[in-house]
């Protein structure tokens, strides 16, 4: 090749790359070819991200249009809420126990019935055990606290005049807690006492239907001490003494609500007065009046 060819080779490749220079230059800023020159990953628009603690601080309103990020919002899933789903525990009542008597009896006295001329006693200390020298009214609280938990697990509501032994409350003040507290059943615990050692068995006690006072209370109080006495013979060994109707009783004439007064033996028994304290003999006795008080309330129910 002459010297003139490559000459003029050589100016026709030149004025090639100058002229695709000069065009490049002239093309618009924001064009494609800006675009021809970046990946793609990186011309797309990135949503902007409104951390959690920003949400926390805006109004509904702003909170409504504030741009939402969906890693600072995770989905929640559609199940169910569980909390909500498992049901409140529901009582099956409210009993209202009475361990009777206390450590120190008040003698001054009181109307055995709403409206009555007639007086007695307030509260009096109880009997003793001939064998085991325990106060009656230590007895009645020891066999009253297995009572409430053997209500408790069967769903009931346990509420007490007392649970400790340094109190003074009269009888019919009992009764007007259990009435204050609108129970279903007022249940009075106690133990028996006789001038004969012999004497032996639990009895179950309710208002007699002649007060005028209980009338309105006394078909369901009989209702209830039948179910106790029933299930006390199912559940114990011990003798029955039966059902007995009281109309000299405070702790039932104040009474609005159906109660009854259980004498779970007799502690002037030398035998049956250890038996009382023999805490196996105190559960059958706690189980076996729950059962009735379980009894009635099904009863009552239906």
């Amino acid at each position: 090749m002459s010297k003139l060819q490559t000459s003029v080779i050589a100016a026709l490749l030149a004025f090639g790359a100058v002229s695709l220079v000069i065009a490049y230059a002239q093309v618009p800023e924001g064009s494609s070819r800006e675009s021809a020159l970046l990946p793609a990953a990186q011309t797309e628009t990135v949503p902007s991200v409104v951390p959690s603690s920003t949400e926390a601080n805006l109004t509904p309103s702003e909170s409504a249009i504030a741009p939402q990020s969906s890693q600072s919002q995770p989905a929640q899933a559609n199940t169910p809420d569980v909390a909500a789903a498992v049901p409140a525990s529901v009582s099956r009542g409210l009993i209202y126990l009475d361990p009777g008597h206390q450590r120190k009896g008040n003698a001054q006295q009181e109307p055995v019935s709403p409206g009555s001329r007639e007086t007695k006693a307030k509260v009096t200390g109880g009997t003793r055990g001939v064998a085991t020298g325990k106060p009656e009214y230590v007895l009645n609280l020891e066999v009253a606290v297995l009572l409430k938990e053997a209500l408790i697990a069967r769903g009931f509501e346990v509420q007490m005049t007392r649970e400790d032994h340094d109190v003074d409350i009269s009888n019919a003040e009992r009764a007007e807690m259990a009435n204050a507290a609108d129970a279903q059943l007022a249940v009075r615990i106690h133990a028996d006492g006789n001038d004969s050692p012999k004497a032996k068995g639990f009895s179950v006690l309710y208002p007699d239907a002649g007060v005028r006072s209980t009338q309105s209370i006394q078909p369901a109080s009989q209702m209830a001490a039948a179910a106790i006495l029933e299930a006390l013979k199912a559940g114990t060994d011990a003798a029955s003494r039966g059902m007995v109707a009281r109309s000299d009783l405070s702790g039932f004439n104040w009474s609005k609500v159906p109660v009854v007064l259980i004498e779970l033996g007799f502690m002037t028994n030398p035998t049956e007065d250890k038996q009382l304290s023999e805490p196996e003999y105190q559960q059958q006795l706690a189980d076996a009046i729950a059962d009735g008080i379980d009894s009635y309330m099904k009863n009552k129910e239906d």
